[in-house]
């Protein structure tokens, strides 16, 4: 991980050869909104941003003090808030279906949804655990169903990354259980086994990608 001042100059330094897009899932607080902030300020208002949640007057909030773009272009950036409960896979298909067939590009797919709970397994509608939901299952859902979009930018020369927040500062999450990696049997909270699923995971995006 590199040093505050370090990340700090190369955000300074970043200058895209064109609008870059960004989507930040779990934007609308916590670690990615102060990512889409940042990202904002950055790229000096010349992007476009895509809040990703549940909360649309947070999210109206802060895509209102995105400083203005610094630059005129025939490409106006715009940012924009969707709305999607990604506990529920189901939503995040549709989702990514829309911006599938509305965006040309993106850019940088920024991932940070999670919920805390105490209490227990506590199942969606479609029988998923909700911490596992939000921590494995809707994270991979974004990568793969957009990695059409993310491959069109790294197929005209421009940035494709993915990045995943989660579990950032605590030790590697416990060993698989390869005959109950639902937790269905054996619940011992998505926060303890995400890490290492999304690990796997992003293995496999990284042979996706590897051509670049």
């Amino acid at each position: 991980m590199p040093a505050e001042n370090q990340a700090r100059s190369l955000n300074d330094s970043y200058s895209p050869p064109s609008t870059p897009t960004a989507i930040f899932v779990g934007g609308t607080s916590g670690i990615g909104r102060a990512m889409a902030e940042s990202f904002a300020r950055a790229t000096e208002g010349n992007s476009n941003i895509i809040l990703i949640g549940r909360n649309r007057t947070a999210a109206e909030s802060i895509i209102a003090s995105f400083p203005k773009p610094s630059t005129a272009s025939d490409a106006t950036p715009a940012h924009e808030f969707v709305e999607c409960d990604a506990t529920l896979i189901q939503n995040v298909h549709a989702t990514t279906s829309a911006l599938l067939a509305r965006l040309p590009k993106v850019n940088f797919l920024i991932l940070s949804p999670g919920v805390f709970r105490f209490s227990g397994r506590h199942d969606t509608k479609e029988g998923i655990d909700e911490q596992l939901a939000l921590m494995y299952h809707a994270r991979w859902t974004f990568v793969y169903d957009l990695m059409p979009l993310l491959n069109k930018s790294a197929d005209a020369g421009e940035d494709a990354k993915v990045m995943s927040v989660l579990a950032a500062g605590f030790p590697p999450g416990i060993q698989a259980d390869l005959n109950d990696l639902g937790m269905k049997n054996s619940w011992v909270g998505g926060i303890r086994v995400a890490p290492t699923y999304n690990d796997l995971m992003f293995e496999v995006c990284l042979q996706e990608l590897s051509r670049y």
